[in-house]
């Protein structure tokens, strides 16, 4: 191995004599030691390299992390939005949806809070950064009249254009009701947290003063826009149209997360500051030495508070169902306002379950003190919450199986749809504070070409406007198809059809076979859309029309039965389809 392997000129190698000179290899000794010698050389630089310590900085760790938690958490939605399992299919988009939401949001608002911080508020006093904060509230909230009032379709006569498709306009405005009322809402959980920093951070009790002081603020506000929305109503031709209806319903409820998302991150941070002795930031960021340094039942009463959260959202749905009698008496103004109360009530008992689990899992988490970089604590803290909450949807699934909370029960619908909503904002706002960490870092990487703040809020608007429209025009999307009146007729129509496309793809398929099936497919489509039965239109004598087939046998009346129904697991929770189009004798499946 000490001699070269070939003569470059082809003449003799050392060693031998001058009349042998080394050719192609073609003898299988030689060819065998070339090839050795080879592997040899090729593998030397690889050992040696592997014997340097790997190195293994917060940076590199984090990255690392993200790169393998985000790959396993693509790949489980993967599974999740293709379950058999309808509901578990309805949880996982819910959760995705309510996830990128909340996400997009905070990032839009992080982002434009950032440059308000920076160049209005910086060097300021107290009270004019409190001054500014009510300020964004105010023109967070009033953009969120307009987009709306322009989605709806309610001022379409004055911007002009003709009158818009409601199926569309319904979604277009969830759509933009959802990502605003987030936007307010964050909005003011910075304008009342700066109230509450700045005038009220004596103690817990004092702090908690700022929840009234804001639930009437905001409904004050909320009565003003009433009245602003209720005079452009009525300014065309006096009567409201559904465009304007929508309009008004949806503004309302979007106000109702603003309060609720608002007021309970108001009441956690008191609640936050009774446990540990130490009031969080606005944003609910606590100094390291402080994070680390909470014990574990610190932790547990933290949990144990959001426990009692979601049991007090139960609250209000029995008071309204015991009081519907009186309430139905009233008028419909006072209705309105005692529903609206109760909403708000529901989404503060929601979200602060939510706020306190999220927190609760954080003091836990930092308090093994495994890393000392903020950045990676949010994305271990991200794929931790995301792993809980898709194994708690499959628990969720268990309960309504098993009708643990009675059958067909309104209170199990509601406590589920409540859970669901808290998980959206845990997944949400942990991979949105991921996110934020990251676009901080690259914008100070940049300061030197463009300031932080404006580079961060183009970040922002840029992942935003790439996220935005495929959440609105996908993901949001499934998931009100899946939570429709009419949904479970519609899958059985999706089922139907892939089985019909089966039968026709099936060389060994009768010909009577495919008609049958095809009847059975457009009645079944008939009932999904609401179509009226060809028996049920009348011809010119004034008769029902009657639906003829041509067959072998001649011409024959068609009498169309019922499809089967689907079976489902338990009574009445939703659940994967075991129909078919034929039956069992001609296809081998259960009819």
């Amino acid at each position: 191995l000490g001699q070269p392997l070939c003569s470059v000129s082809g003449g003799p190698r050392p060693g031998s004599s001058s009349s042998s000179s080394v050719g192609p290899p073609g003898r299988p000794t030689e060819m065998v030691l070339r090839t050795a010698g080879l592997v040899l050389l090729f593998a030397v630089v690889p050992v040696a390299e592997a014997e340097e310590e790997i190195s293994t900085t917060p940076v590199e760790c984090s990255i690392s992390v993200m790169l393998l938690g985000s790959m396993g958490f693509q790949m489980l939605l993967f599974y999740l939005v293709n379950w058999p399992d309808r509901d578990i299919r309805k949880y996982s988009w819910r959760v995705i949806s309510q996830t990128i939401s909340i996400f997009c949001a905070v990032l839009l608002f992080q982002g434009f809070n950032g440059l308000v911080e920076v160049y209005i508020i910086e060097g300021g006093s107290p009270l004019w950064e409190v001054g500014v904060d009510m300020m964004q509230l105010v023109v967070w909230l009033t953009a969120l009249q307009v987009v709306l009032a322009v989605t709806s379709g309610a001022i379409q006569e004055m911007i002009g254009g003709g009158e818009p498709d409601m199926e569309k306009v319904e979604l277009r405005v969830k759509s933009w009701s959802v990502l605003f009322a987030h936007l307010a809402g964050f909005s003011a959980i910075n304008a009342w947290g700066s109230l509450q920093q700045k005038v009220f951070p004596s103690s817990p009790l004092v702090s908690f003063a700022v929840v009234p002081i804001g639930f009437v603020g905001l409904f004050v506000m909320y009565h003003g826009y009433d009245n602003v929305r209720e005079h452009i109503a009525h300014m065309d031709d006096g009567e409201k149209d559904e465009f304007e209806h929508l309009w008004d319903e949806e503004t309302q409820e979007a106000e109702e997360d603003v309060a609720g998302l608002s007021l309970s991150f108001l009441t956690v941070q008191t609640v936050r500051y009774h446990i540990s002795g130490h009031l969080p930031n606005q944003e609910g960021i606590e100094e390291w030495a402080l994070s680390i340094s909470h014990s574990s039942t610190q932790c547990q009463e933290l949990l144990g508070c959001g426990a009692i959260f979601f049991a007090c959202s139960l609250i209000p749905l029995l008071l309204e169902n015991a009081l519907h009698a009186r309430i139905h008496k009233m008028s419909h103004a006072k209705q309105e306002w005692v529903k609206r109360v109760v909403e708000t009530l529901n989404n503060f008992f929601t979200f602060a379950n939510a706020w306190c689990f999220f927190y609760g899992v954080k003091w836990a988490l930092s308090a093994t003190q495994f890393t000392e970089e903020n950045g990676l604590l949010s994305v271990v803290l991200a794929l931790l919450l995301s792993a809980i909450a898709f194994v708690l949807i499959f628990v969720l699934d268990k309960i309504a199986d098993n009708q643990l909370l009675g059958e067909d029960s309104e209170l199990a619908d509601t406590a589920t749809e409540k859970l669901i909503t808290a998980l959206g904002i845990l997944i949400g706002f942990s991979w949105e504070q991921s996110f934020d960490t990251a676009v901080g870092v690259v914008a100070a990487s940049m300061k030197e070409s463009c300031p932080p703040p404006v580079s961060k809020l183009l970040m922002s608007i840029l992942l935003v406007a790439i996220v935005f429209p495929a959440w609105r025009l996908y993901i949001l999307k499934t998931e009100q198809e899946l939570s429709a009146d009419d949904c479970e007729e519609k899958e059985l129509l999706k089922e139907f059809a892939h089985q019909h496309r089966e039968l026709f793809m099936n060389g060994d398929m009768e010909e009577h076979h495919l008609d049958l099936a095809h009847l059975k497919l457009k009645h079944q489509r008939r009932k999904a859309h609401g179509h009226a039965h060809p028996s049920a239109l009348v011809g010119p004598s004034g008769e029902p029309l009657k639906h003829y087939r041509v067959t072998a046998h001649g011409v024959e009346e068609v009498i169309e039965s019922e499809p089967p129904a689907p079976k489902k697991k338990s009574g009445g929770h939703r659940k994967e389809l075991s129909v078919h189009l034929l039956p069992k004798e001609i296809t081998g499946r259960p009819h």
